[in-house]
């Protein structure tokens, strides 16, 4: 066997995820409405994919330098886009099939998406009268000849593009999707039904009405992806020696109107006058510079991100939605240390006990509750926090200013380069600079992906340190959506190793030598391989050797080549991998002691737990949580970290919440050596579903 024949190529192992994203649409368990969210989930995926992950190989893949090549498989950039072209593809008719299965199936409830010759004459007059009203005066045809030249395409939207004919002289014309225009149009009802078509099939009908004096030859509903993936820092230092006066936050700005003008690597069409299909389609990609294998043609919306908006449009006033559509809500509580109104700060300072945060069972207003106690408290003298990802209606920047305005120290480390969030955190920095606080943007050549806060309370010369360490982002929203874990500690040792991290920040200067927080790029990786390192040395020493780990992703090739040393030495390895898997398991002499689940349910898994021995032989397991996935990006770009566990029960219950996770033989789907992936097979008594034991059954 080839020594490289236990990796498989990231960008695929991507592809098969948003797979399994789409096959919870297919899941008729799944309740039906939130099997319609998953295929909008599956094309918001597929979108960011391209601009990201697409958008970087094409760009490497210009430069046919050996030194792009992926690292695992030896697959050029080219290589790669070839495959990932062939794969989408196959996915984009899987996904059409599921959009109109679950259409389909809307119909009994009386919801029905209407294609416009499914309109009776009453309906299509009405909607005649729409078009000229609401729709046609927001419109701006454009002809493209000579004279007008092809017009810049934006990313992700939605256009009309014909193929015309007048006096005998052939020529394009274009209509933009204006998205003043409402995307949902509802046909009118006697309430007992709910019809629905979209404006771009309107457009796409009454094009003509734009066109009078030209006949049209064809029409296509085109959609355009963009390159999004801006190398930041690499040009930061040019923008700097060009503007003297310049600062991060303007420079991120200019970055914002850049990515729109990137180049275009993904072509969508809709399948319509198929005999003039081939034509089009070779006139945009020539228009585009983009290759045929960048186009796709789907019979479903090019963009189904209405689908999220969708509820909203039914549920007025009628009866048509029901209870069984939706996933049941869930009703977040607090820990059990803090219910009757106990003191976060008096909980684990005075009592010395630390306390479990774990999103969505529990609620973030728990660390609202801490934020709010600082305003008050009279000994906290400061906070520091870094911000990632917030919710456009952030509490906790609201919580930040009122205890900068109460006399207190904030630093706000906010990371502007949280991609396609840099406007909203842009906004939130001014807000938080006008409160008083200190903004800090970041370190030069890191992105700052570290989940911490950290309170200093001080009385005369005793200085106690209460920090927060999690796996999620500051965000009210996502607390609801994802599952994360997170601690809050009075333990001095992470304190003062806390206090270190956010002095390496705002002087710019990454560092290591921390006492019991793993910290990258400089530390996180080197700990991580060491601790594998360690149950390999129980293993070869007759003593049983076990690795548990729980991440969103698993590229990095060091640590990956380590699993598989200690796969050999005899270790047993636990991975439980959401999203993407660069190692395959089951590979007889290298991976056969390593088993992959990927789970993909109603909350996005996204808690990263690593845990290092079992109790088996007397010996204390290391259990630790970390902001980092296990990729190149989070080990050696980003500064990380991970942090120990050192409340024997909350250790206790992470290792609890793994095996759960493990057990689950309903949402898990095991990663085989063909780098295929399967339901878990077998015959059960009892089926169970790890999100619903965790999340709903123990609240």
């Amino acid at each position: 066997m080839k020594n490289n024949d236990y990796y498989i190529n990231r960008e695929l192992s991507f592809l098969k995820f948003n797979k399994r994203v789409l096959e919870e649409a297919a899941d008729n368990s799944v309740p039906l409405f939130e099997r319609f969210k998953f295929v909008s989930i599956f094309h918001s995926n597929l979108d960011e994919f391209y601009m990201i992950r697409v958008g970087s190989l094409y760009e490497q893949s210009l430069l046919k330098d050996e030194r792009l090549n992926d690292n695992k498989t030896g697959w050029s950039p080219g290589k790669q886009l070839k495959e990932v072209y062939s794969m989408t593809k196959e996915l984009y008719e899987e996904a059409d099939k599921m959009f109109f299965s679950v259409s389909h199936q809307f119909e009994s409830h009386n919801i029905k998406y209407c294609k416009f010759g499914e309109l009776s004459k009453s309906e299509k007059k009405w909607l005649k009268g729409y078009f000229n009203r609401e729709i046609m005066p927001l419109l701006s045809p454009q002809i493209i000849d000579t004279k007008h030249p092809f017009p810049h395409l934006f990313n992700k939207n939605i256009y009309i593009i014909l193929e015309l004919n007048y006096e005998n002289k052939s020529s394009y014309g274009i209509i933009a999707q204006n998205n003043n225009i409402d995307r949902i149009i509802e046909i009118p009802s006697d309430g007992r039904e709910h019809k629905y078509i979209l404006s771009e099939d309107v457009i796409y009908q009454y094009a003509k009405e734009l066109f009078k004096k030209h006949k049209i030859l064809s029409k296509f509903i085109i959609r355009i992806t963009r390159n999004a993936d801006i190398t930041v820092e690499d040009s930061f230092s040019d923008y700097e020696n060009y503007k003297s006066n310049s600062d991060y936050r303007t420079y991120m700005n200019n970055i914002l109107k850049k990515r729109g003008k990137l180049a275009p690597v993904r072509l969508q069409i809709s399948e319509n006058h198929r005999n003039k299909l081939n034509v089009i389609k070779k006139y945009m990609c020539e228009k585009l510079n983009i290759l045929e294998d960048q186009a796709f043609v789907t019979c479903a919306p090019l963009d189904q991100s209405f689908i999220s908006e969708l509820k909203n449009k039914i549920d007025r006033g009628n009866k048509i939605l029901t209870d069984d559509m939706f996933y049941p809500p869930i009703h977040p509580v607090f820990p059990k240390e803090i219910e009757n109104g106990k003191s976060v700060i008096e909980t684990v300072v005075k009592g010395q006990k630390d306390i479990l945060l774990s999103f969505p069972k529990h609620t973030i207003n728990l660390y609202l509750k801490l934020l709010e106690e600082a305003v008050f408290d009279p000994d906290i003298v400061s906070v520091k926090i870094v911000l990632y990802r917030l919710s456009d209606n952030s509490q906790i920047v609201n919580y930040l200013c009122r205890i900068s305005e109460a006399g207190k120290h904030v630093t706000a480390v906010v990371e502007l380069q949280a991609r396609f969030d840099e406007e909203n955190n842009i906004n939130w920095s001014k807000k938080l600079e006008e409160a008083g606080c200190n903004v800090i943007y970041g370190v030069e050549e890191y992105k700052i992906h570290s989940k911490i806060t950290l309170i200093t309370k001080k009385r005369g010369n005793d200085i106690k340190y209460i920090t927060h360490l999690g796996t999620g982002n500051y965000n009210e929203n996502t607390a609801k959506l994802y599952t994360d874990v997170g601690i809050i500690t009075s333990d001095m040792q992470i304190g003062k190793d806390a206090m270190k991290f956010f002095n390496s920040v705002t002087t710019s200067n990454p560092t290591d030598g921390y006492s019991c927080l793993l910290v990258a790029p400089l530390q996180l990786k080197n700990e991580i391989i060491k601790l594998i390192g360690e149950e390999v040395k129980k293993a070869e020493s007759g003593k049983t050797g076990h690795v548990r780990l729980k991440t969103n992703a698993l590229t990095d090739k060091e640590i990956i080549d380590e699993l598989v040393r200690a796969s050999q030495s005899g270790v047993k390895i636990d991975l439980l991998i959401r999203g993407i898997c660069c190692l395959l398991p089951g590979i007889p002499g290298k991976t056969d002691n390593i088993r992959v689940i990927s789970i993909v349910g109603r909350f996005l898994e996204h808690s990263r737990i690593f845990i290092f021995g079992k109790n088996k032989d007397g010996e204390e397991t290391k259990v630790y949580i970390s902001s980092a996935d296990l990729m190149t990006r989070n080990t050696t770009r980003r500064l990380e970290i991970a942090a120990p566990i050192c409340d024997e029960d909350i250790k206790t219950e992470l290792e609890r919440m793994f095996d759960c996770y493990w057990k689950d033989n309903v949402k898990a789907r095991e990663l085989l050596p063909s780098g295929n992936y399967e339901k878990i097979s077998g015959t059960f008594t009892d089926y169970y579903d790890a999100q619903n034991e965790l999340m709903l059954r123990e609240q």
